[in-house]
């Protein structure tokens, strides 16, 4: 991570301290504008008023610390349905529902019922358990119904 990205990193975590969510990213992409896309959640989900909040604080710590000297847009939201599963805190969240986990050549579908900080284990609808190391997964998502 480069200067600018560490430094609205640290101000997003702080505004996310203070309003009880999860930073998830935080990405600084410069073109013809500069865009500051925030991503956030906690485990009750992130509602419109909360990504409001939160862009308000953030925006405050922005312009105090002023990394970014040119105009920009500041983009705060929730990482939607469809995110990509990281971590092992994402695995948690979703314990009970159906996975998609893709790592290597192979793929793996099932209810996703343990996971510890170093794998996830899902179990297929023929009861069988596959253990995946989150090292190793290259995508893995919750199955959506639609």
């Amino acid at each position: 991570m480069d200067e600018l990205a560490e430094r609205v990193h640290s101000l997003a975590e702080a505004a996310c301290a203070r309003h009880d969510v999860e930073l998830v990213d935080a990405a600084v992409k410069r073109g013809r504008t500069t865009l500051v896309r925030v991503t956030v959640d906690s485990e009750e989900g992130v509602d419109l008023d909360t990504c409001a909040a939160v862009s308000e604080s953030l925006s405050r710590l922005l312009d105090a610390d002023d990394p970014l000297p040119e105009r920009y847009t500041l983009e705060v939201t929730s990482p939607g349905a469809d995110r990509p599963l990281r971590t092992s805190r994402d695995f948690r969240r979703n314990l009970g529902r159906p996975i998609r986990v893709r790592s290597g050549d192979s793929e793996t579908t099932g209810e996703c019922v343990a996971v510890d900080e170093e794998s996830v284990t899902l179990r297929a609808e023929d009861g069988q358990d596959a253990t995946v190391a989150l090292a190793s997964i290259d995508d893995a998502r919750v199955v959506l119904p639609w």
